[in-house]
């Protein structure tokens, strides 16, 4: 009997890789500011040795993660369309997605409720100053 190997995928599995991609992006950035580069000579090592160890730490997890994302959509297949799940829609709730008519305003409508509205914003600004 052949054991197949099962590997235990994290439902975040995404988040993880951008996760830690940002992680090795500020840990480089540390190394950037570090005596390393600032002095322009690899015998300052060791005063970057935390920056160091956050760039190879960050790496490897994100090099792991990246290919455990990759591994797993290698045995997936393509994502069902969304015409498949427009077919699956039942007609009640179908009524209840559409959206509610609205009445179209003429012209005149218009002209009247702004008018309203401004002489509204006059009376407002009038009872404000105690005219």
């Amino acid at each position: 009997m052949a054991e197949s190997t099962v590997i235990k995928v994290p439902n975040d599995i995404e988040y993880r890789v951008i996760a830690n991609a940002f992680g090795f992006m500020i840990a480089c950035g540390g190394l950037l500011a570090g005596t390393m580069v600032d002095q322009r000579s690899m015998d300052y090592w060791l005063d970057d040795i935390v920056p160091l160890s956050l760039v190879l730490l960050m790496g490897l997890r994100l090099f792991r993660s990246f290919v455990t994302t990759m591994t797993v959509y290698q045995g997936t297949g393509p994502r069902p369309s969304a015409a498949v799940s427009r077919e699956n829609i039942q007609r009640e709730h179908a009524i209840v997605a559409q959206l509610p008519h609205t009445s179209s305003y003429t012209p005149e409508q218009v002209v009247e409720e702004v008018a309203r509205r401004i002489e509204a914003q006059k009376a407002e600004a009038a009872k404000k100053t105690g005219r």
